[in-house]
This record gives C-alpha cells, structure tokens and sequence, in this order.
C-alpha cells in the first residue's frame, strides 16, 4: 500500500517499534489452521503445497516459488469451500490467537515509539488483530486480497475441489540440502514435483481460481524490505532509532539492512537464517521481554540494550532504566519460564548460538 508523506517534523526524537508478525506476536500456523478448519483434509493440502512452494532447486523446466507463494496457492482450494471476504474476517475473528503478552506488548508500544506491523499473512487476519493490539490499520503492511472479486462457478468449484483432494493424498516433498542437485532427489519427489507444475502451469490456467491465484502476492523478504523503506519515506526516521522484531526467513532481508543501518534487531523464537542477521536473540513463550528491550531502548538506545543483554541477569534487569512494573512483570514470568536472551557475536561461527536457541 502507498502512504503520502507525514509531516516529519513531529517525529523528531522518537524511537521506532517494527515488527514482522509471523513467529512473534502472530503464530507461524495461521494459514494452515485455516485450512485445517475450512478445506477437508485441509491441513494435509496445505503441507505438501508448503514442501512445494519450499523446493529451493531451480531448474529451467520448472517454476520458482517462495515459501510465502503457499498463501496464494492455497487460495483456489480456500475458494471453493465458499471462502468469502466476510467468512475469512469472521474466522479470524473467532480464531484470533495471538502470542502471550502481544496485546499488553503493543499497546505499550504505542505509548512509547511509533509502532508498525510487517506481515505475509493476508490483510483480513492482520486487521482483526489490529483491533485487538490497538495499532492503526494504516501501519501495517500485508498481504492484500479480495475473494469476492472472483465469481467461481459451481463446475469450477468441483473441479478445484477434486484437484485439492488429489493433492492432500500426495507425499509431502522432502526438502534439498543446499549441495543436492536434481539428480539426488528421489523419483517419488521428481512424480509429485511434476504433477503439481501440471496442475499450476497448466490444468488451472484459464480459470478464475488462477485469476485469483495469479493477481495475489504475499509479502516475501523483497516486500518486507520495501516496506521498511516506505515507512521510511513516511516518516523520515534515522535507521539507528528502529528496533525491529523478526522470527521467519522472510524477515532476514529486512532484518540484514536495519542492523547494517545502526538499527536494533532482535530476533524472536527465530530461524536460522533471520538469527544470524540479528543483533539480540531470544526464545521464550511470553513477549513481555519484548516490551522490556523496547522500554530500554527507547530510553537509553541500542548500546545500553546490548549492554544489559550481554550482563543478563537478575540484579541488571533490577537495575535497568526500564519501566519498574515492566520489570515486575518480566521477574515474574521468568520465574515461570525464564526466556533466554543473547548478544548475536557476528564475529564467531554460530554454532554454539545455534544449539542453545534451535532446539
């Protein structure tokens, strides 16, 4: 979506809270208890069309898609089950799950930075949530998304529902090491690869379920990045004034540019890949720990936030310029479960990192 221009001059010593939704304050199965809930076998559709989207080898004979592209696939089989604009709003309605702490974490946001939401998930989802974190609408950044603009057919409707049904019994694909080539995939991946290049290359084309499948594009780490950069353009911020959150692979681009600029990173219940690009790693089941790190900031900046991170323990969160019920609250649930919390040493090979917070 494309903003006008704000009046920058009212922005002048404020700090930025970004976050990427998916894997921090969202879950990382929305699209897929979807479908558990609305497509029968639903679930089962939507994880070989994720093996799908997620095969990283390229060759000319085939497309190239990206994990986000399981959004869009999904959306012919989503359609002809009856999915409109006002069911998906209603369902996310009724089945909005959020993490633990995200509506008390963004809502303190707002009261202390300049708070936006990056997300791939579609729009209907992101502004139920909104509702409930009290973030405006038009600071966030989603998949956009119209199912009424398409009229489906019921012959369409059958024959898409016979094709989902056909997918759902395929084998998941088994993922590629990065040194394999075509020659190490197996004959049962190289069939299932084929029937559904058949199925999106050729038998859909022609119907409104492709028209529907082809005109939506879920925000990958390309449009995560450009987002960042409108925002920028909106609001004139210094790079070194924005902590971002981020959790998926989608978010490694985004997250790679906000640390190289002097921003702060920090990486929630991570990848691999998104872990690496960042400054600051933690796992944990709560994100008051989020809200506490933004406090920080906020206040005393990115230095003093790697600082205390690097002496985490209980005496320096104590000690901390952080709001004291912050600190209160983060005791509390760290007796429960304590979250990890870590300086990323981008100095030394991640191994180590790797095995304390991957598993």
């Amino acid at each position: 979506m494309d903003f006008e221009p704000m009046d920058n001059a009212s922005y002048d010593g404020w700090k930025f809270f970004i976050v990427c939704g998916e894997g921090t304050i969202f879950p990382k199965n929305v699209t897929r208890e979807l479908c558990l809930n609305k497509i029968p076998n639903g679930s089962k559709l939507y994880d070989v069309l994720y093996s799908y989207a997620s095969f990283s080898l390229i060759s000319m004979e085939r497309p190239a898609y990206r994990k986000e592209d399981t959004l869009r696939l999904i959306l012919p089989f989503l359609r002809s089950y009856g999915l409109s604009n006002t069911s998906l709003k209603q369902y996310f309605k009724t089945n909005l799950n959020l993490t633990p702490g995200s509506r008390r974490t963004m809502r303190f946001a707002q009261e202390i930075t300049l708070p936006f939401l990056i997300s791939s998930l579609y729009e209907h989802y992101v502004c139920e949530a909104c509702e409930v974190v009290d973030i405006p609408v038009e600071n966030t950044y989603s998949m956009s998304l119209d199912l009424d603009y398409w009229d489906i057919s019921k012959d369409e409707e059958s024959t898409v529902k016979k094709l989902g049904d056909e997918i759902a019994s395929m084998p998941i694909i088994n993922r590629p090491s990065d040194e394999s080539t075509m020659d190490d995939i197996s004959e049962t991946d190289k069939n299932t690869l084929s029937r559904l290049d058949e199925i999106f290359e050729d038998e859909l084309i022609g119907l409104q379920s492709f028209r529907l499948l082809s005109s939506s594009s879920p925000l990958g780490g390309e449009e995560k990045a450009s987002s960042f950069l409108d925002i920028r353009r909106k609001t004139a911020l210094n790079a070194d004034d924005v902590m971002l959150v981020c959790s998926s692979d989608s978010d490694s681009l985004l997250a790679h540019m906000i640390r190289e600029a002097g921003g702060l990173v920090v990486a929630f219940n991570a990848t691999p890949l998104t872990l690496i690009s960042s400054d600051i790693a933690v796992v944990s089941e709560d994100t008051t720990i989020l809200s506490f790190l933004a406090d920080v900031f906020q206040s005393s900046g990115k230095g003093h936030v790697e600082e205390l991170v690097e002496d985490w323990s209980t005496e320096a969160i104590r000690e901390s310029p952080a709001n004291k019920y912050l600190i209160n609250d983060l005791l509390k649930s760290s007796a429960l479960s304590a979250p990890l919390v870590t300086n990323v040493n981008h100095k030394t090979p991640m191994l180590d990192l790797n095995e304390r917070f991957l598993q």
